[in-house]
């Protein structure tokens, strides 16, 4: 608690204010330990630490584009931008803010469509995005950017520099309801909206017809069961689609219910989990489970089984530290590494609670790594290394994380070509090809 002095001076006694949770010292101390513990003398490293403009609004969400070149910030004030993926550096503006201003919740690229990615914005309208063609290298990337004046950057699409560099959004499918999730079928064919009315909307994306609602009044639902019931009656603000399955799609409502859904089935979902209170986007698919964070404060991550539809884990951190106010997670988000999380053994997640960005490590339940950040982490997005999170402060991190357990064994291991001959599965073995590459 931070202390306050009489102005003459003279009396001993303070005042105690209650405006600072802990004294900065405090703070300092496990920030200090934090670093010693999880970054000093490891791969793991803050990469990037990039302030931006207060009014520019809160980051909601993000996301990698499928190279991992860009990532693509939605803000809170409706402007989206295009970052390098490595450096941060604001490469283009694809939205501008809008008045009022309406917050972007979700964001969704396109695997079909070159350079094109979907919004899902307050103001009930999904906007197509077109995404610039503009080259930038990962593994040498520009120390400088043409970049606009910050006022014009907040008020319009006037830019210093040749050429322009704001791309055009579009609505492409308008209701009168706030957009609050979004997600893509693996066939890249039907694009699935959550609302703030607890409907969900099955959209055809050539077309932008409506082939699907589910959706049932409050009213109705007092006159259901319990157990019958297979439709959300909370807004829903998280919705993942499988990335193998093309008719499977998990969503979570402010109901506390996690539900999963057959395009197939028209009249509701096929499974429903209780017992989680998703209160932002903090719901991920990876193969058959699904991670799921809570906003509350102690066994706020757990882990189900959509397949055997019961749950799989709750997990209680081990190695957290003891000062740790609560969880109160608000993003949640596997590892996207096709190196070394396949198999969904590292989760990310972050909220208002513990203050840092946690790598967490599902199988035995332990922090693999910690990043301090300011304010509330909101959103965070990965590819292979490289983690980008952000949230209520203007601040944009990039860390990279590595998994020790990993490296090693893939710095120690060495094939002798000399002595290894392809098994019988193999068919064909080309000698131009290397060992690993066959092994694999």
């Amino acid at each position: 608690m931070g202390e306050l002095k009489y102005e003459d001076g003279e009396c001993d006694e303070s005042i105690v204010s209650f405006s600072m949770r802990r004294s900065q010292a405090q703070k300092k101390v496990w920030i200090q330990e934090n670093y010693e513990k999880y970054i000093d003398n490891t791969q793991n490293d803050y990469l990037v630490e990039q302030s931006y403009l207060n009014q520019l609004g809160f980051i909601c969400c993000m996301i990698y584009t499928p190279d991992g070149e860009f990532i693509i910030v939605g803000h809170s004030t409706g402007m989206i931008q295009m970052r390098h993926g490595s450096t941060g550096t604001v490469i283009c503006t694809l939205r501008n803010i809008q008045y009022p201003p309406k917050p972007i919740y979700a964001l969704e690229y396109s695997l079909v469509e070159e350079r094109v990615c979907y919004a899902a914005c307050m103001d009930g309208a999904i906007y197509r995005i077109e995404i610039p063609n503009i080259n930038v290298s990962t593994e040498d990337p520009p120390e400088y950017c043409i970049k606009a004046d910050p006022t014009l950057e907040c008020l319009n699409t006037q830019f210093y520099g040749a050429p322009g560099i704001s791309s055009s959004s579009t609505p492409f499918i308008t209701q009168r309801t706030p957009a609050l999730s979004l997600g893509i079928t693996a066939d890249q064919v039907k694009m699935v909206v959550g609302y703030g009315d607890s409907s969900i909307k099955v959209y055809d994306i050539e077309t932008q017809e409506l082939d699907l609602t589910y959706k049932v009044q409050k009213l109705r639902m007092q006159f259901i069961p319990k157990k019958l019931q297979r439709l959300h009656f909370g807004q829903i603000c998280a919705l993942r689609c499988h990335d193998q399955n093309i008719f499977m799609f998990a969503s979570g409502a402010w109901d506390r219910t996690l539900r999963i859904w057959d395009i197939r089935c028209k009249i509701g979902c096929v499974t429903t989990f209780e017992g989680v209170n998703v209160c932002a986007d903090s719901i991920d698919l990876n193969r058959n489970q699904c991670i799921v964070g809570s906003w509350q404060p102690t066994e706020a991550l757990t882990v189900w089984d959509i397949a055997e539809k019961k749950k799989v884990n709750t997990i209680r951190v081990q190695n957290r530290r003891p000062d740790v106010d609560g969880e109160y997670i608000y993003t949640c988000r596997y590892w996207r590494s096709s190196d070394f999380n396949r198999k969904g053994k590292y989760a990310l997640i972050g909220g208002s609670g513990t203050g840092c960005l946690e790598v967490i490590n599902l199988h035995n339940r332990y922090i693999s790594c910690s990043y301090p950040a300011a304010g509330t982490i909101l959103a965070v997005a990965s590819y292979q290394e490289r983690i980008a999170f952000g949230g209520t402060a203007p601040v944009l991190y990039i860390v990279s994380f590595h998994d020790p357990k990993h490296e090693k064994q893939k710095k120690d291991t060495d094939y002798d070509s000399s002595i290894w001959t392809p098994g019988n599965d193999f068919q064909e073995y080309n000698s131009s090809t290397t060992v690993e590459q066959s092994v694999v």
